[in-house]
């Protein structure tokens, strides 16, 4: 008999939700980490991106998604996108009198189709709830190594940083640039850890404030303007929660 395999990094965000509880009450070793690649890796070569029907929809329009999927198929040999519904609700993600034969750039459907068509190694996992997500990672993880914690946390950290870096020389050379970006690179580094937070979020923030303490004090709307309603929205309430909130 194979021995099971039980270890998952889990992205410290996804703890926000239901779903780390119910992996962990189902017998599964959860590791609390920051990944900059997915929501959660199973394996050496499975990488999960977790999206809820409106989570999904927002990413399709904050255009995300797609630099979501393209960091995990550079990164992983199975990258995956689950999309996990409520179980209280339908198991449907468009209504079948929605559906059509064309392409339409309002039809979820049709965006879908489009992302696995630019992306034939994505895999899409349909689950109706936490605990069916439960049943379908230990069978992803089943006769596959552990997966290897710290190398998942170091996956695509020195790119996203390097991106910051590459788009500030790209403005100029001024003598002792080279210096202040060793000396910034760690404030750059945990402005991409921030929720909702890209590299396209964190150049235009970077462009409108110097400091993640001043980035702290803004106001809701003007979150909103800089990084746009929904990352704003999303540091605005980071930025304000208790620590102690359960």
């Amino acid at each position: 008999m194979s021995k099971e395999r039980r270890d998952i990094a889990v992205d410290v965000r996804e703890f926000r939700s239901a779903l780390p509880s119910i992996l962990h009450q189902g017998g599964m070793r959860l590791a609390p980490v920051t990944l900059t690649v997915g929501d959660f890796v199973l394996s050496n070569v499975h990488c999960v991106e977790r999206k809820s029907i409106s989570d999904l929809f927002g990413s399709f329009a904050s255009g995300r998604l797609y630099t979501q999927a393209e960091s995990m198929c550079r990164h992983y040999k199975a990258p995956c996108l689950l999309i996990e519904f409520d179980p209280s609700k339908s198991f449907c993600l468009q209504n079948s009198s929605e559906l059509g034969v064309e392409i339409r750039a309002d039809s979820a459907c049709s965006k879908l189709s489009l992302l696995t068509m630019h992306f034939p190694k994505l895999r899409i996992l349909w689950s109706r709830g936490p605990h069916e997500t439960l049943k379908i990672f230990k069978d992803l993880k089943m006769n596959h190594e552990e997966v290897d914690v710290e190398k998942a946390m170091e996956i695509g950290r020195n790119e996203s940083v390097e991106a910051l870096l590459r788009a500030d020389k790209s403005k100029g050379g001024e003598e002792g640039e080279e210096e202040e970006d060793e000396i910034n690179e760690s404030a750059r580094e945990m402005l991409l850890r921030l929720p909702g937070v890209n590299v396209h979020a964190a150049r235009r923030i970077m462009e409108e404030v110097d400091t993640l303490a001043e980035l702290a004090l803004l106001s809701r709307e003007e979150l909103r303007k800089i990084a746009g309603p929904i990352v704003g929205q999303k540091l605005f309430t980071f930025f304000h929660q208790k620590i102690g909130a359960t």
